[in-house]
């Protein structure tokens, strides 16, 4: 009791000098408000309303609560293509994509400008196979799955929930070409496009390319730095077939 009026005197003779000497005040007492002490352990009946504060954050006065964590979103994205064939070049670009995203669809297109050596199921058969080889030589990085689709790139991007497009740049040239559908994708479906750098050894294959070599008799031995050994085999395959159109050119190249 003796520390306590001797604390109040104190406090009285310093608002003497602050009054005496004209300053004002910063903390007048009629800035306080005392507040009734809360037992943590209270009857339902008998617990203060929580204030606005306390109702937002999820505390209240008297007990500790843990606050509720906002669920982090799962960040998705589409590696789109016609990948015909599938390259190394693709696979490059997905292993750099899957330490970006928490999954990723490779989302096989068709290209009205390209004719198609392989059909959509040839595809995805061959970039299941070399997709499964590659997660379980990395299994660190984001899931993968292969679907193909038709139409609008946008519309399956939506109707998968991606939150990007990934598109691999090789070159300056791809980089100007991909520009303008990246604005446009922006401008129309309001998703963004994360262009990824392929590696150097890559920076000069592309499937048209790999198309080219081996329809104009080029060494299957030559797409070896640029193509899978099972890509190979079925472009063989495909050379041997009148009815594909990369048979169709080999054989008009034979003619000529």
């Amino acid at each position: 009791m003796e520390k306590a009026s001797l604390g109040e005197a104190r406090t009285e003779q310093g608002r003497s000098r602050v009054q005496r000497s004209g300053a004002r005040d910063p903390f007048p007492a009629d800035s306080f408000e005392t507040q009734p002490a809360v037992s943590p352990a209270t009857d339902e009946g008998s617990n203060p309303p929580r204030s606005d504060a306390s109702a937002t954050t999820g505390f209240s006065a008297g007990r500790t609560e843990t606050p509720r964590l906002r669920r982090v979103a799962h960040h998705l994205a589409v590696f789109t293509g016609s990948f015909d064939p599938v390259t190394y070049g693709h696979l490059d670009v997905l292993q750099r994509a899957r330490g970006l995203f928490d999954e990723i669809v490779i989302a096989v297109g068709h290209n009205p400008d390209k004719p198609g050596v392989f059909s959509f199921e040839e595809r995805v058969d061959l970039l299941n196979e070399l997709v499964g080889e590659l997660v379980a030589t990395h299994p660190r990085g984001a899931a993968v799955r292969v679907a193909h689709y038709t139409g609008l790139t946008v519309d399956f991007a939506r109707q998968v929930g991606a939150s990007a497009i990934i598109r691999g740049i090789r070159n300056v040239t791809d980089l100007n070409a991909e520009c303008q559908a990246a604005i446009t994708n922006r401008q129309v479906a309001g998703i963004e496009t994360v262009f990824i750098l392929t590696s150097e050894k890559y920076a000069y294959a592309s499937s048209s390319l790999i198309r080219q070599i081996a329809a104009f008799g080029g060494s299957m031995d030559t797409l070896t730095p640029f193509v899978p050994d099972r890509v190979q085999l079925a472009l063989r395959a495909k050379l041997d077939d009148p009815s594909n159109p990369l048979g169709r050119l080999r054989a008009e190249q034979a003619q000529d």
